[in-house]
């Protein structure tokens, strides 16, 4: 207002403004260290933490492998407005693997991924465990490497073998090098079972069992021929004639044998 008290004219018109939230995408910042591949033995607790900042505050969350992480007995996420650490204790060989933290708000979204590896001993060999060429003594064994090698590569293998009528294992190798293997001394007509444990430089891994398999030859005798006929019987000579045995024991018949004795 003027000294008279009335209005002077209106400056220019600004315009039409827009208020706007104050809003900033979230950022994280984690320690170097985390850029790397993180390695904890097993039993022992994996810890990732992070500052994070953004404005409104973001939505935070972690994942692994993809999958959502819930909070159980091992697990344990600690969040504040500024801060937030994932906890997991008594560390297995699963707990390997990527773990994401994804934090959101109305401004955007990030993420940080962090590579674990957990050193253990060697989870089961890859399976079936494969039972070939069985005889009354003899059969191969095979199998695939195990998916969990523990951290570490596989040094050697163990096989192990028990008849199931026992509870007692007994060593058939005991540093075998390759994914296979041919077992003797098997007792004719005893069933057994198989086992392979992979070891690697943290300790014996964890077995793959076969199913159980019967020490016996694949193919067994004949049963007898029947129907046995003779016909043209004379002086010197006959004919004999038979049916060929319901069962040849697995095997092709190769040929006859003919005996004969005097009645006396």
């Amino acid at each position: 207002k003027n000294a008279a008290g009335l209005f002077s004219e209106p400056s220019d018109s600004t315009g039409p403004i827009t208020v706007k939230d104050d809003v900033d995408a979230p950022r994280i910042m984690m320690d170097v260290k985390f850029r790397d591949v993180v390695v904890v033995k097993a039993g022992e607790i994996l810890k990732i933490n992070a500052d994070i900042a953004g404005r409104p505050l973001p939505v935070i969350s972690w994942t692994k492998d993809g999958k959502e992480i819930e909070e159980k007995a091992r697990i344990e996420i600690q969040s504040t407005d500024n801060t937030t650490l994932l906890i997991v204790k008594d560390c297995i060989r699963r707990d390997s693997g990527q773990y994401v933290l994804t934090l959101q708000n109305v401004a955007g979204t990030r993420s940080l991924a962090v590579n674990c590896k957990v050193l253990d001993r060697p989870g089961p060999s890859a399976g079936p465990l494969q039972v070939a060429g069985v005889t009354s003594e003899k059969c191969t064994l095979s199998w695939g490497p195990p998916q969990e090698n523990g951290g570490a590569e596989i040094d050697y293998y163990i096989v192990e073998k028990r008849e199931t009528s026992r509870l007692a294992w007994t060593l058939c190798e005991g540093e075998l090098r390759t994914t296979s293997c041919k077992v003797t001394k098997l007792l004719n007509g005893n069933e057994y079972i198989f086992r392979v444990m992979g070891v690697n430089k943290y300790g014996v891994g964890e077995p793959l069992e076969s199913e159980p398999v019967k020490a016996q030859n694949p193919f067994t005798v004949p049963i007898a021929p029947k129907s046995i006929e003779i016909t043209s019987v004379t002086k010197e000579a006959m004919t004999l004639c038979w049916a060929r045995p319901e069962s040849d024991g697995g095997s092709e018949i190769a040929g006859y044998v003919i005996e004969r004795r005097e009645k006396s």
